[in-house]
């Protein structure tokens, strides 16, 4: 779905022009448009031969149009008809998709657009269509300009505008007493579960459009299929396992996306239905035990696009629907921002981010207010991680979206990010991460010396079988006379054999400490284990093996490796690209 919408930003670079059934370009008039009329021609060559690609060539001949598109004043309906026919030309997608997506996004892209400090070129650079390796000049000459321009300077203090409440007198939730003979607890994450309340049993999973196994006749199966989302039975199911270890677990983590894949055809009530389905699901699994939520960029609607005051009704549904689990103070802050601190113990405190401020193809982080950071969000943390190492508390930090390239996540947020890790890295214990479907490490380093490991961003693979994935989970493993990981559990089930059998059944794929031979789940063992991958292909083999469990397996390459390590070590682009020598 995200080269859907980059796509769409694309399209919106190209929009002097309409197409007409014949699918010949109607330029705007111009001094412009002789001087690429032969690109023009290329891109409708390039449609011609349903060959529309997101290069960096093509996003810069958009560029090159951009102030003359704008000037244009076209409405927006008009824009919608004329993208939504080089959508249906290109084949990207089908026409109630195109039009579904354009209805629901072109809006915000271009009110955006028009808002934007944003050179066109920069837009090309920002959604990594083009990039330091991209084949156009004038890309390559702005593209450090622009890392220095989206990058803000991060500050240890907040900006002091905001007074936050004390954090010292706070009441643990966590009632658990640790025993004298062991101090080992266990915790859950539940991620990316996606379920589909349209999944039909028999139907189609090769539609044509971004989700099916929705109508037509097919081989979706009982308990789901792997191109499709999970349907809310097999959701139960998992449930149900899960539900036999209420007994080991001491509180949940639950890293939000919940709704299903089919962005083009949403609304509100969709949305919010499918966070309250799913919190009524685990309150009533789990009555009991503690629940830690975060929100996903798929509860907004449309999907990943979430600005206040338009998004308040996103922050009044969580507020209603995570009532039952966090405490009033954590409740307000939920309702005014989307994040929240809560004290699990004396000396742990949870801290959980809303990063839909890390969300690439959220457009309305392009907004100057948002560029120019740092926002509230930034401030809110610097100050409650100040105040829990002031309090001697160290903390678990709960997020959607992690820093890495896989997630679309900002350098704006992440540069921010990394600063504050490396700041209060004595005291994060563990950033509990989703969002990417795939299990994947994420090692920040301090930016004075990148051999030293300041923190990681561990993703866990998604419940959800989308595009490929056996469904998952994963169970930590803490203890708590050190507050500190020790270990976790992933844990995967074999959606044929559920299909074949009618029942889901979970299995132990592996457990981090035996699987990479760590001393321990320090971020420093990790880095030490990443920088092993470039020449002990035996390990980084276990580590790809793990990377995506389902039924389609890719070969990896030593080239394939090093995109990897510099995925783990590149938490923003800048860094990605250092780490790649490019």
């Amino acid at each position: 779905m995200k080269s859907l919408l980059v796509l769409l930003v694309l399209v919106l670079c190209i929009n002097t022009f309409t197409f007409s059934h014949e699918t010949k370009l109607t330029p705007i008039k111009g001094n412009k448009y002789h001087e690429i009329k032969p690109k023009l021609d290329a891109i409708e060559h390039e449609i011609s031969e349903s060959s529309l690609s997101l290069s960096c060539d093509v996003c810069q001949i958009g560029a090159t149009l951009l102030e003359g598109f704008l000037q244009k004043n076209a409405s927006t309906q008009e824009i919608i008809k004329g993208l939504a026919e080089l959508c249906i030309i290109s084949k990207a997608e089908q026409p109630e998709v195109c039009y579904g997506i354009l209805n629901n996004f072109a809006p915000i892209i271009i009110d955006v657009l028009l808002q934007s400090e944003f050179t066109p070129t920069q837009l090309c650079t920002y959604f990594r269509i083009c990039s330091k390796g991209g084949s156009s000049e004038s890309q390559k000459e702005n593209y450090h300009d622009l890392q220095q321009n989206s990058h803000f300077n991060p500050t240890m203090y907040t900006n002091g505008k905001t007074q936050y409440k004390s954090l010292k007198n706070q009441k643990p939730l966590m009632k658990k007493e640790i025993g004298a003979n062991s101090t080992i607890g266990y915790f859950l994450q539940l991620t990316d579960i996606h379920f589909d309340p349209d999944y039909l049993v028999g139907s189609n999973p090769n539609c044509g459009r971004p989700l099916c196994c929705r109508d037509g006749t097919g081989d979706a199966g009982v308990m789901g299929h792997y191109l499709c989302d999970i349907p809310f039975s097999t959701v139960e199911a998992i449930f149900e396992h899960l539900a036999t270890l209420t007994d080991q677990l001491d509180f949940i983590v639950w890293t939000g996306d919940n709704p299903p894949h089919n962005v083009w055809e949403q609304s509100q009530s969709d949305q919010e239905l499918a966070t309250r389905t799913l919190s009524q699901a685990i309150a009533k699994t789990f009555p009991n035990t503690l629940v830690f939520p975060a929100v996903g960029n798929h509860e907004t609607y449309p999907s990943d696009q979430y600005v206040l005051p338009k998004s308040q009704w996103l922050l009044d549904s969580l507020y209603e629907n995570w009532g039952s689990w966090l405490d009033q103070d954590a409740l307000d802050s939920v309702k005014e921002k989307g994040y929240y601190t809560i004290l699990l113990r004396q000396g742990l405190r949870i801290v959980t981010v809303n990063t839909l401020d890390n969300d690439m193809i959220n457009f309305y982080n392009l907004l100057p207010t948002y560029l120019a950071g740092p926002n509230n969000q930034s401030d809110w943390l610097i100050n409650t991680l100040t105040q829990a190492e002031q309090n001697n508390e160290k903390v678990l930090l709960i997020g959607h979206i992690p820093c890495t390239l896989k997630a679309a996540s900002t350098d704006q947020w992440c540069a921010m990010y990394e600063a504050v890790v490396a700041r209060f890295s004595d005291i994060l214990v563990g950033q509990i991460y989703g969002h990417t479907h795939i299990d994947q490490l994420v090692v920040f380093t301090d930016p004075a010396d990148r051999t030293k490991a300041t923190g990681t961003n561990f993703v866990t693979p998604s419940m959800t079988t989308y595009q490929n994935h056996e469904p998952g989970y994963r169970i930590f493993e803490f203890d708590y006379s050190t507050n500190q990981i020790t270990n976790y559990y992933q844990y995967h089930a074999n959606m044929t054999e559920a299909n074949l059998t009618g029942h889901i059944n979970f299995t132990l794929t592996y457990s981090a400490k035996e699987e990479y031979g760590l001393p321990d789940l320090s971020p420093q063992s990790w880095y030490d284990l990443t920088m092993s991958f470039k020449t002990d292909i035996s390990k980084f083999d276990s580590y790809f093996k793990n990377i995506h469990i389902g039924p389609v397996q890719s070969e990896c390459d030593q080239d394939c490796r090093y995109n990897w390590v510099c995925e783990i070590l590149g938490t923003t682009s800048s860094l990605y690209d250092q780490c790649k020598g490019v």
